[in-house]
């Protein structure tokens, strides 16, 4: 009885541990961690995908591949023709949309195959190319790493200074689907280098309206409550303007968002907001003679009025381009139902119609280790 006891345990481990019988080398797949889609001259959908080489007779780290096609779906096979390794897709770290894609519009049903097939993944970010897919993809410079895991800690790493927003294929259908807020991706352009330059705004058909530069980016995560880390800004103080080749005008400071409250309400048809922002952190850069500890409410006061210029241009942006990245659908939603209500398939066109005030409030508590 003790013997069989003790094969019926061996055979209830042997069971649970995990098996290798699917193994699979990696150099026999085809990982597919960039994915692309653009137009081509004619109009007609490109799918490109960009995989790593792992065999060490290769002479080129990645490989590239781009076909004319309906679907996502449909190039897998495609690309399955022409690559020596078993394709795979749910490595995806990257989605990059060509610009003329996205001005066009129609493209978002394609995302669709990231959501049904469960060997997919809705963790890569959408990056929208201010160019051609296809140039940002056979993009090798030698002194980088693999082009796919540069793309990635690119965009990780402008998100964290807060130059630019962080949107994965999950969030972007969550916005889709949000008639509250329109949708917001990271944007790069292929110069010298690659170069993330902000934030490219996009309607709820994911045609795209305008961008967003880097500093405007940055208001944008405040307004969202999403920065990643303490933001810096560069205020031009005007009265402190002189002439000369170099600047003398300029302040600079990191802050981190201590309250970002929103107030909503409805009058004579038109919703109005008011924002009241509480920024708090330290002085990095003062170009001009001031002495900070007599006067150092009247720099902040100064601040606060370029700051609430600056937001306020921002929201006249999205306001000209009809166009709700923030999300201020969803506090009118929560608290104007009845009128929210009636305007939620047209939204980007009442907030145009709006009152947006700002209120900026900023606390200094150091001016630097420099008197």
């Amino acid at each position: 009885m003790k013997r069989w006891m003790r094969v019926a345990a061996l055979a209830v481990c042997v069971a649970i541990l995990p098996g290798c019988w699917d193994q699979a080398n990696i150099e026999n797949l085809t990982l597919g961690l960039s994915v692309g889609l653009d137009l081509d001259e004619k109009d007609r959908l490109v799918v490109y995908m960009a995989a790593p080489v792992f065999s060490k007779e290769a002479k080129r780290k990645n490989e590239v591949y781009g076909f004319r096609t309906k679907t996502i779906r449909t190039s897998r096979n495609k690309f399955d023709s022409v690559v020596s390794a078993l394709t795979v897709g749910g490595k995806s770290q990257v989605l990059l949309l060509g610009k003329r894609l996205v001005e066009r519009g129609g493209w978002f049903p394609l995302t669709d195959v990231f959501l049904r097939d469960g060997k997919q993944t809705v963790n890569a970010k959408v990056v929208l190319v201010d160019g051609r897919v296809s140039d940002v993809l056979n993009h090798h410079p030698e002194d980088k790493p693999r082009l796919s895991f540069h793309l990635t800690r690119l965009i990780d790493k402008n998100n964290r200074r807060n130059f630019t927003v962080r949107t994965t294929i999950q969030k972007l259908i969550d916005q889709k689907y949000e008639k509250g807020m329109t949708l917001s991706i990271s944007e790069l352009k292929l110069n010298e280098e690659l170069e993330v330059t902000g934030t490219a705004l996009l309607d709820n058909k994911g045609k795209y309206k305008g961008s967003l530069n880097q500093q405007e980016s940055a208001l944008l995560l405040t307004l969202q409550q999403r920065t990643a880390d303490e933001i810096p800004f560069n205020i031009h103080i005007p009265q402190e303007r002189k002439g000369g080749v170099f600047a003398s005008d300029i302040v600079s400071f990191n802050a981190g968002i201590e309250k970002v409250k929103l107030k909503t309400a409805y009058n004579q048809g038109k919703f109005r907001f008011d924002v009241a922002i509480h920024l708090s952190g330290a002085l990095t850069q003062k170009l001009f003679p001031f002495d900070f500890s007599k006067r150092g409410g009247e720099l902040e006061a100064e601040i606060e009025k370029q700051l609430e210029g600056q937001f306020s241009n921002l929201l006249k942006k999205c306001q000209s381009l009809k166009v709700d990245p923030v999300g201020f659908g969803i506090y009118a939603r929560a608290h104007q139902y009845k009128a929210y209500k009636q305007v939620q398939e047209h939204w980007g066109d009442t907030l145009a119609e709006a009152d947006v005030k700002f209120k900026v409030k900023l606390t200094l508590k150091s001016s630097g280790t420099t008197k």
